[in-house]
């Protein structure tokens, strides 16, 4: 299974990055929600905060969002694919896409 091109959404308004990822879960289809945004440069908390929301999904309160992150932007994406990598739902859609290519 090859790791697929994710597109990173630039939203102005909220000088934020999104992308929008479909999923698998016991519940059916939903999708991940995910939401990087750069924080003031004076914060000590991190570099961005992120925010994952699940629509028919699999977080729980042990998943912890809003996550803080201290980084570049492309250091952030890079840890939230990699996240998404590891969840088994994204995973269940990318078996499941595979077999009708």
């Amino acid at each position: 299974m090859n790791k697929p091109k994710l597109y990173w959404k630039h939203v102005d308004i909220h000088h934020s990055w999104q992308l929008i990822v479909p999923i698998i879960t016991d519940r059916g289809n939903g999708t991940y929600e995910i939401w990087l945004t750069r924080r003031p440069h004076y914060c000590d908390r991190g570099d961005w905060i992120i925010y994952v929301d699940a629509h028919n999904g699999d977080l729980d309160g042990a998943d912890g969002f809003p996550r803080y992150f201290f980084g570049s932007e492309d250091e952030v994406k890079c840890q939230m694919e990699t996240w998404l990598s590891r969840r088994a739902a994204y995973r269940k859609y990318l078996m499941e896409s595979s077999k009708h290519l």
